[in-house]
């Protein structure tokens, strides 16, 4: 994210350019995308703290990164500070987290290696009396 926003003047994609404040959903879905990824990054098997309280610490922290970020742009030529920008970017932290923290939540599904198999016909190869003693 870093090297992203140090990037001086960055080129414009003209089919995107024109659409009003498409940028600040770039800003929120990069941020989501962080915000998702540090939450279960941080979460531990077996914890028993509420999922919610690591979400909340997650978007804290990605409020202030993005406050730091929209900072730090002030020296960098062809960008500027821009406080929606630091709006979107909490916004998308925090549904990010969010997301991990309901999707920490929900107890996983049986994977399908751990089904039991039920006994059918023989496959290829294999004659219904090799199996029989």
């Amino acid at each position: 994210m870093l090297a992203l926003t140090s990037w001086p003047s960055p080129p414009e994609v003209p089919v995107v350019s024109s659409i009003p404040n498409f940028d600040k959903l770039v800003h929120a879905l990069l941020y989501g995308v962080e915000g998702f990824l540090l939450c279960r990054a941080l979460s531990r098997p077996g914890e028993t703290r509420s999922p919610w309280l690591r979400a909340l610490a997650v978007g804290g922290l990605l409020a202030v990164w993005a406050t730091l970020d929209e900072i730090h742009q002030i020296w960098i030529p062809g960008r500027s500070m821009e406080g929606s920008d630091v709006l979107a970017d909490t916004v998308g932290g925090v549904i990010g987290a969010c997301v991990a923290a309901l999707r920490s939540q929900v107890p996983p599904s049986p994977r399908l290696s751990d089904t039991p198999r039920k006994a059918g016909p023989p496959g290829p190869g294999r004659s219904p009396t090799a199996s029989k003693p």
